[in-house]
């Protein structure tokens, strides 16, 4: 079990590689390859061994701003949250990419902004649309589900959020006996895994994660689950195996000339800037040269904070966990850190 460390120092966050303009939206499919997106160029990437290095490669271009991808366990297609489409897109393994869904009961989508599987092969999004579109002043985003039984399109909840940036899904649990102390004891046969019991979304602009249960079958009822405060807002997610829940905390990177927040640079802009280009040269871009690090916060199943996690840079834009290590991908150095937990 992952221990209680308090806060770890921000040496134990690694450079494993550099890419893309905007990296973003890492993700491990079924066979262990690491995909990410590159979002100013539409380009979708994956972490190879170059020689004695790890290297991200283009692995194809698909979309126009893919900011979200999360691959289907069942047959590898690679789903992509795409802003500049405004729709979610398909890849299959062969290549073909198609549109999967757009709009909800004849109502376009604002721009799908996150996704994830359950364990059922059921889709998840945010729909939040470029940033500005929807915030503390216009509370209109959504998140849906898709059923893998008949594609059935399902509002979460549906024009509430204040920016919905990320979704993830707590481990699916085996079927277990009740010991008749409300505690849980597994029975000695295998048992078939019940879908994720909890849905998790950070609400950006609101600085706060949203907990979702479904109750009944069609209907999730949801709370907030655990209030942040200072910084842009959490803007990616990741469950671990033991129910706790990691949260990257975006923040813009200052800039290297002014000192001042560059609002351009990061993969959550939308845009190319010069901040980009030098940071896929190599350069060290104002965020890291004025020493911003990136906060990751680790909270418990009950929504206790008991942990933060430090990477050199700020502008965070994706998690993803891969045993006991968390790679996390920055949009102003466009970079890939790895932190062994």
């Amino acid at each position: 079990r992952m221990g209680h460390a308090g806060s770890r120092a921000m040496t134990e966050a690694h450079l494993v590689a550099r890419g893309g303009h905007g990296l973003c939206a890492p993700h491990f499919d079924g066979d262990g390859t690491l995909w990410l997106a590159s979002m100013q160029t539409g380009e979708i990437l994956r972490l190879v061994r170059d020689g004695d290095a790890l290297a991200l490669a283009v692995a194809f271009s698909a979309g126009i701003h893919p900011c979200a991808l999360a691959v289907q366990p069942a047959d590898g297609t690679i789903f992509l949250a795409d802003l500049g489409h405004k729709s979610v897109l398909a890849v299959s393994p062969q290549g073909q990419t198609s549109e999967f869904v757009r709009e909800y009961e004849q109502i376009p989508f604002l721009g799908p902004s996150a996704i994830a599987f359950d364990g059922k092969r059921n889709l998840y999004l945010c729909d939040a649309g470029p940033v500005g579109e929807t915030g503390l002043h216009a509370p209109k985003g959504s998140v849906f589900v898709v059923s893998s039984e008949g594609q059935l399109l399902l509002p979460v909840t549906l024009e509430s959020l204040a920016y919905p940036s990320a979704i993830a899904l707590a481990p699916a649990i085996p079927a277990e006996s009740l010991d008749g102390t409300g505690a849980g004891a597994a029975v000695e046969t295998v048992q078939p895994l019940h879908a994720a019991p909890y849905l998790y979304v950070a609400e950006m602009a609101a600085n706060r994660i949203l907990r979702f249960a479904r109750r009944p079958v069609d209907v999730f009822i949801g709370a907030v689950f655990h209030q942040f405060a200072g910084g842009a807002g959490p803007s990616a997610l990741a469950c671990a195996p033991d129910g706790s829940l990691f949260v990257a905390h975006f923040e813009y990177a200052l800039s290297a000339n002014t000192g001042t927040a560059d609002t351009g640079s990061g993969a959550r802009a939308g845009r190319t800037d010069a901040a980009a280009t030098a940071a896929a040269a190599g350069a060290v871009p104002g965020g890291a040269r004025h020493g911003q690090r990136g906060r990751i916060s680790r909270l418990a199943p009950t929504g206790e904070l008991i942990d933060t996690l430090y990477v050199p840079a700020p502008e965070l834009t994706g998690l993803a966990l891969k045993g006991r290590t968390l790679y996390v991908t920055e949009g102003s150095t466009n970079s890939l850190f790895a932190i062994e937990l």
